[in-house]
């Protein structure tokens, strides 16, 4: 059942990836954190290995429709690295409660934002 679920998990996220433009990795993590019962630490360290394959085909596809645009990908992946390097330097040193902790608060205040901009972005479009 952990593979079914695990495969399951990597196609759901993939679709989404693919459709909103994310890496899915917060997908993988609650996912393998709540229905797998992995530890915080060890969820995210694989949903950074498996986000690779998934962004690379998601970013195949956008690149045949013509929407990639390399230098805003380039400069967005140097900054990716560093402050990958320093992100799990950072979760490296918390315990597996508070990193799920920062991770849930993170995800709650950045899905709150896109609310508020999703209804900013209707009304603009309303008025046109």
């Amino acid at each position: 059942m952990f593979i079914v679920l695990s495969i399951l998990t990597g196609i759901l996220t993939g679709i989404l990836s693919g459709m909103l433009g994310i890496g899915g990795g917060a997908i993988m993590v609650a996912i393998t954190v709540s229905l797998l019962h992995i530890s915080q630490h060890t969820a995210q360290a694989a949903a950074l290995a498996a986000i690779i394959p998934t962004a690379f085909v998601g970013a195949t596809k956008h690149h045949k429709n013509g929407l990639l645009n390399y230098k805003v990908g380039i400069y967005l992946a140097i900054g990716g690295i560093v402050g990958g390097f320093i992100g799990s330097n950072f979760a490296n040193s918390l315990n597996d409660n508070m990193l799920c902790k920062v991770f849930s608060v993170f995800f709650a205040v950045i899905g709150i934002q896109l609310l508020i901009t999703s209804f900013k972005i209707t009304k603009v479009k309303n008025k046109a």
